[in-house]
């Protein structure tokens, strides 16, 4: 009964102190700490988007390359990307990959499930780790031997978790397909449930499929060298834009930035500065009230 009479006691007399101070002020200070709380969520959201770090082995290597028309971004097209993967001389590698779907049956039934299509190495260049098989090969892209799949684990459960999956066949698209890999519990689960080689068939028209770019720095490369070799290597490519090169380029941003939409980076530091402002404003006003009462005469507890 003591320790609930002294936490009661305890209550009471911060009730009667904030009693004591004034309305102006306690509104102040209650606006002051709203403000700090929302501007902290915001900083934890800053964090966990810019600053986190990505499940990736040396995550800050990870770049993404992108097209850009009179500074809009743009899809890559399979042209490009064969001529950066030729001709840079700064990457470990460069990885390529655009989405579809297939029409696929698993215990609940026949469904359209959205679908990855990457380049061969794609998982190795990213560094993700597999519970089952392995990742695509070189020989993979090739269209005679295209028809693999690699699983999501949660894809791999839905079918049934079957150990023995590898090597085994699943219908996609009404087309027979070998399980080559289940990727291993974690970020992938959120994407794409299957993927499938991208492949660039012979008589394809490269400008017309469009895709996304991600490359793995050499070890000691910035970012400014990476964006130097690639104006390079893209100052030397012809397009068929209807005015030629005019407009065109080819931006080098990290991983984690890249992956955030440049209108949410905008509204965080917006808002960000707005609370900040409204923060520095509440502090000069608390302090000019104080300055106010104090050449007044008055006391401040009052």
């Amino acid at each position: 009964m003591s320790s609930f009479s002294n936490h009661d006691g305890a209550f009471d007399r911060v009730l009667v102190a904030l009693r004591k101070i004034p309305r102006p002020i306690l509104a102040i200070l209650l606006a002051l700490a709203l403000g700090i709380g929302l501007n902290a969520a915001i900083f934890a959201v800053d964090y966990v988007v810019f600053l986190a770090p990505l499940p990736f082995p040396d995550p800050d290597e990870l770049v993404v390359l992108q097209s850009k028309i009179q500074g809009h971004d743009d899809g890559v097209s399979a042209r490009d990307f064969i001529n950066w993967k030729q001709q840079t001389t700064v990457f470990q590698d460069l990885s390529a990959s655009t989405e579809g779907e297939f029409r696929i049956t698993t215990q609940d039934g026949s469904e359209n499930i959205a679908a990855s299509f990457v380049t061969a190495e794609f998982y190795q260049m990213m560094g993700d780790r597999f519970y089952l098989g392995y990742g695509f090969t070189p020989e993979d892209e090739t269209a005679s031997r295209d028809q693999v799949v690699i699983l999501t684990h949660a894809m791999w459960k839905r079918l049934g978790v079957n150990a023995a999956i590898i090597g085994a066949t699943i219908l996609m698209g009404g087309e027979p397909y070998t399980v080559v890999g289940v990727l291993a519990p974690g970020l992938r689960d959120r994407g794409a449930p299957v993927t499938v080689p991208l492949v660039f068939k012979p008589g394809q028209p490269h400008q017309d499929q469009m895709m996304n770019v991600i490359g793995r720095l050499k070890p000691g490369v910035s970012i400014r060298q990476a964006q130097a070799n690639i104006d390079m290597v893209a100052a030397r490519t012809t397009h068929t834009y209807p005015n030629g090169n005019k407009g065109w380029s080819v931006s080098v941003e990290p991983i984690q930035s890249a992956s955030f939409p440049n209108e949410r980076k905008l509204m965080i530091w917006l808002l960000l500065g707005v609370l900040l402002f409204v923060m520095l404003m509440e502090c000069l006003s608390v302090a000019n009230l104080f300055r106010l009462r104090s050449d007044a005469g008055y006391p401040l507890h009052s």
